[in-house]
């Protein structure tokens, strides 16, 4: 939606409210009249009517009806600037079935630990693009899907169903209780006058001759949860294919490719021709290329950062999940629990 509720309801203001201003009307000879009490009647059931159906309308699409809500874009700092500014999020609860899905992944399997992250997102992220070509989940910054869960968490448990850990205060040493949640993130960014020089608002624009490295000009485009399932995907059909797979192409594929297709063998023409690209570079490309993806992008770090209750200091700690991933979206049930394991 291009307004949110409250605005479209103050346009609609109050229309056929009980004591309507003294309206006037055209009449068929062009000159304006005052309405009589019928005349009025008439045309406040009209305009009663007209005002319940554009309310219906507006109920009928308004996300928050349907449990969703609206993300505050502040929250996300420097990194709302890598999606329109038209773009806006909405998050609802974790659905019954996806909580299930994620309580009993393994953990020691880093495939499935990806399929419930992006189910999560899936289920309970939507984006609003106030444009006809919609949005889909696909289209979230890799860098933002953990910060999008713990969102989710957020909004799932509102009884305060924490997860916490122990650990001393990076800076005076003092015992710390750390809370995981999306506001206590730590991501390191790129410098901010790469940003303003090369982020176009959609894409990363750089010409390699402005670093005296003989090379036309590249474009890139920022990892997507859509464009990294699609690269698992490749890469897994590469593996049970017995085909070799490059772990330093896979680095810089992430950001040369733009829309992967969903046509197997159209996608794997798109990467082959990147991959042609990539091994036309020569060292000093490849050196300058390897600077710009590790300075371009957003690392979401393992630290939490809060205020240290002791000394007024923002200290850090390493995430940790006392046991284990899964306990973000526990359920605490009233019933006994059934053996020991």
């Amino acid at each position: 939606m291009s307004q949110n509720y409250d605005e479209l309801e103050s346009q609609i203001g109050d229309l056929g409210g009980e004591n309507p201003k003294k309206l006037k009307y055209k009449s068929s000879y062009g000159q304006k009249n005052d309405l009589d009490e019928n005349e009025k009647d008439s045309l406040n059931e009209f305009l009663n009517k007209n005002k319940r159906s554009r309310e219906k309308q507006l109920e009928e699409s308004t996300p928050i009806s349907e449990g969703w809500i609206p993300v505050d874009r502040e929250e996300m700092g420097i990194r709302s600037i890598f999606y329109p500014d038209s773009w806006q999020f909405y998050i609802r609860p974790a659905t019954t079935g996806a909580i299930k899905n994620w309580t009993s992944i393994d953990e020691e399997r880093p495939d499935q630990v990806n399929k419930v992250f992006n189910e999560i997102i899936r289920a309970c992220v939507k984006i609003d693009t106030n444009q006809p070509q919609g949005a889909g989940w696909a289209q979230i910054n890799s860098w933002d899907r953990f910060w999008f869960v713990l969102k989710v968490r957020e909004y799932t448990f509102t009884d305060g169903n924490t997860v916490e850990f122990e650990d001393a205060c990076s800076e005076c040493d003092a015992d710390i209780k750390y809370k995981l949640t999306s506001k206590g993130l730590f991501y390191e960014f790129p410098d901010d006058d790469i940003v303003e020089k090369y982020w176009n608002g959609t894409e990363w624009f750089i010409e390699p001759s402005e670093y005296d490295v003989d090379h036309e000009p590249i474009t890139l485009y920022t990892p997507k949860l859509g464009k990294d399932d699609a690269i698992i995907e490749w890469a897994m059909a590469r593996a049970r294919n017995k085909q070799k797979i490059d772990e330093t192409f896979i680095k810089f594929l992430m950001w040369m490719l733009n829309k992967p297709s969903k046509d197997p063998q159209i996608l794997d023409r798109q990467i082959q021709k990147i991959h042609n690209e990539y091994k036309s570079w020569d060292i000093d490309m490849f050196s300058f290329m390897t600077d710009v993806v590790n300075n371009i992008t957003i690392n979401p770090s393992e630290k939490l950062k809060c205020t240290c209750p002791s000394c007024g200091q923002e200290a850090t700690s390493t995430v940790q999940f006392p046991n284990g991933i899964k306990t973000l979206f526990e359920i605490k049930s009233k019933a006994k629990k059934f053996g020991s394991r």
